[in-house]
């Protein structure tokens, strides 16, 4: 492993424009030897919604990657991924990434029932994982994430994406397990270290800013791709590009504390073209409304501060299509369909004292019938 980040000018997402821009990251920063061996492709679908829309990694980048991979030797290159509601193969039919991968020569592999334990000896808050089956067969596995803002973290990047290991609810379940932003960064770091991830490619063509990400923020053109064999490296330099300070986003200060991937930012260096050909003018970060103060607050304090400070999932009747994923999504458990006076059907929160801001619902939501609203 090299602390390198590959950065590589990319338009637009013309098939061969972007494979072009592919074999260029692969050749400035190479992956491990594929040759003869399987590698595990894990994409970010969010929800199956279209490709302009900048929620999932773009369908033609999974495919030059698939091409890239299977030309360097690989024997079997399977594509998988598991959204949090539904089928993964119908998510990838309905945007093209299906197409995609077998037309390039690859497999899609639906995430589903079988699922096998990864230790994680070096885990700070878990010793053990439960990760999708195909993660077995993969001698090499590559997160191809998509770069957005993302409410409850931040930034959502290579690390991140690789939490879709992890098969539908029981990603919802975490966010009990670990309800404030700091305990799920460190979750996060331990996924990473258990999933050992030897190559990461961002795609980073087309982003997503704002404070709706990563479901419902703002497409932005950023014109690059970049590539790593250093997880972390890549999302602490693709991060501080758009106009994050890195040590602000938990997961990657943990992920440089803990010293596996780095022991000093200064290490990262880059390749390909030049930071300030990829820089945007400008690009709508996530910010934590109440930073580090929360971590010094007694208990009571805290619960009146998050009550004031943070933004609240709201929901918009003539908006939702009643498809029931934010319901069937909600790690309390604290939605569900109501009739109103005349009979038409609405979601509604039994208890929100009892909402952990995960923002599954807004994330999860086809419809941009979730709102994020401040209620003071």
């Amino acid at each position: 492993m090299t602390t390198t980040v590959a950065l590589q000018k990319c338009s637009g997402y013309d098939f061969d424009t972007v494979y072009e821009a592919v074999q260029q990251l692969l050749q400035l920063v190479p992956p491990p030897d594929v040759r003869g061996k399987t590698v595990l492709l894990k994409p970010n679908i969010l929800s199956p919604k279209k490709p302009e829309c900048a929620v999932c990694t773009h369908p033609v980048v999974v495919g030059a990657v698939v091409k890239a991979f299977a030309g360097l030797g690989a024997s079997r290159v399977i594509v998988g991924e598991s959204p949090a509601v539904g089928s993964s193969i119908a998510a990838a039919k309905a945007i093209g990434m299906y197409e995609e991968v077998i037309n390039n020569g690859g497999e899609w592999a639906d995430f589903g029932a079988a699922q096998i334990n990864v230790d994680c000896v070096q885990g700070k808050l878990v010793k053990s994982f439960m990760f999708a089956g195909q993660f077995a067969q993969a001698d090499i596995v590559v997160s191809l994430a998509k770069l957005k803002t993302h409410q409850l973290m931040s930034y959502t990047g290579a690390m991140k994406n690789l939490f879709g290991l992890m098969v539908g609810l029981k990603k919802a379940q975490t966010h009990y397990r670990f309800p404030s932003k700091k305990e799920f960064g460190m979750f996060l770091v331990d996924l990473n270290i258990a999933a050992h991830a030897t190559y990461s490619i961002m795609d980073a063509v087309v982003g997503m800013e704002g404070r709706g990400g990563p479901g419902n923020g703002d497409p932005v053109h950023l014109g690059f791709l970049a590539a790593s064999d250093n997880i972390a490296a890549l999302d602490w330099e693709c991060s501080s590009i758009v106009g994050y300070n890195p040590h602000d986003i938990v997961y990657l200060e943990d992920a440089l504390q803990r010293g596996i991937w780095f022991k000093s930012p200064g290490q990262i260096q880059t390749a390909g073209c030049a930071v300030e050909d990829v820089k945007p003018a400008s690009f709508k970060i996530v910010k934590d409304a109440v930073p580090v103060l929360r971590e010094m607050l007694p208990s009571w304090l805290d619960t009146a501060a998050k009550a004031v400070f943070s933004r609240h999932p709201v929901f918009t009747g003539k908006s939702c299509v009643h498809c029931g994923r934010c319901i069937e999504i909600c790690p309390v458990h604290i939605l569900s369909f109501a009739a109103d006076k005349k009979n038409e059907k609405h979601v509604v929160a039994s208890d929100r004292s009892k909402c952990l801001h995960c923002y599954c619902c807004h994330e999860i939501c086809p419809a941009n019938a979730v709102s994020l609203r401040h209620f003071y």
